[in-house]
């Protein structure tokens, strides 16, 4: 037999090799955001403010300073109000796309800058978690050994160490994927009451992707962005109380001169295309305007060990 009309025979004229799918997949990574969580404070927005820096006032007051015994006879002394204001500085972070006509056009998967400009919304959002997790490797309380697996030996000294300084829960545990799996393999060899608890699907629809359970009343938020630590041996997660780090951020309202501005509902991000007709492409520029600090050093705790 001859001649038949085969796909083979048919490929690279009449036909593809292959096809997209035409619903798009999106590639592996962490889209895990913490900020929202309670121990992590929101301290509001610069708009108007006048600066682009937050302090954050701090006072030793309702019970900071204890009363003494005074003598019937004697006089109290002053006691020195004990202050601080850590600052937040808010900065532009940004993120741009360019697409061209052709690629819009023939895309199978609604590839276009309307897509681009959707994404800039989960961008801004983990950019923040990386900002977050980037000065929770700073506290100067650590616990840990460099190139040495985290263990449950690690947890607990944090973990006390929040007690002895007396900071309020909730408390929040931020690890990088492999501290959390060394933590877990280390806890397989461990008996007693304490239980590590998973999520179950409720609760991550409340806390959101990258919460991995909690164990001793902690929650556990697994992130890729904690950063490296001792020349890349290491990572430098950490484990918090309320109030260890705060953020803030800056609205943007109207702009002049804009085309094509896009305000993602919800959000603080701004979205603008820009149109270049000669090369028949289209710019997707997102903008989110946030800061991160340490608000006070003795709520947290860095865990570095081994990555």
């Amino acid at each position: 037999m001859a001649d038949e009309v085969l796909f083979s025979g048919l490929s690279g004229d009449l036909a593809l090799a292959a096809v997209l799918h035409q619903e798009m997949g999106l590639l592996l990574a962490d889209r895990a955001s913490i900020a929202n969580h309670p121990a992590i404070a929101y301290y509001g927005d610069i708009a108007g403010a006048g600066s682009t820096a937050l302090e954050v006032g701090l006072a030793g007051l309702d019970g900071y300073d204890l009363m003494a015994s005074v003598a019937e006879n004697a006089a109290t002394a002053n006691t020195a109000l004990t202050d601080a204001s850590p600052a937040i500085t808010v900065a532009r972070q940004g993120l741009q796309y360019q697409i061209s006509d052709l690629a819009t056009m023939t895309s199978s998967i609604g590839l276009d800058a309307d897509r681009l400009a959707a994404s800039m919304v989960g961008s801004a959002v983990l950019r923040l978690t990386e900002m977050i997790a980037n000065v929770a490797d700073d506290f100067t309380s650590t616990v840990g050994a460099t190139t040495v697996d985290m263990t449950v030996d690690n947890w607990f000294s944090a973990q006390f160490t929040l007690t002895q300084n007396s900071v309020p829960g909730p408390y929040l545990a931020l690890l990088h994927p492999v501290q959390l799996t060394d933590f877990q393999s280390s806890l397989r060899s461990e008996t007693g009451p304490l239980q590590f608890h998973t999520p179950s699907a409720d609760v991550l629809a409340i806390k959101g992707p990258g919460y991995a359970g909690s164990f001793g009343g902690v929650d556990i938020f697994a992130s890729s962005k904690v950063p490296t630590a001792n020349a890349g041996a290491d990572r430098a997660g950490a484990m918090m109380g309320a109030g260890a780090i705060g953020y803030a951020d800056g609205s943007v309202s109207a702009i002049r001169g804009a085309s094509g501005l896009v305000l993602p509902a919800g959000t603080k991000i701004v979205v603008e295309f820009e149109r270049d007709a000669a090369y028949a492409y289209t710019k997707v520029v997102g903008s989110y305007y946030c800061g991160t600090s340490i608000i006070e050093d003795g709520r947290g705790v860095s865990l570095i060990t081994d990555a």
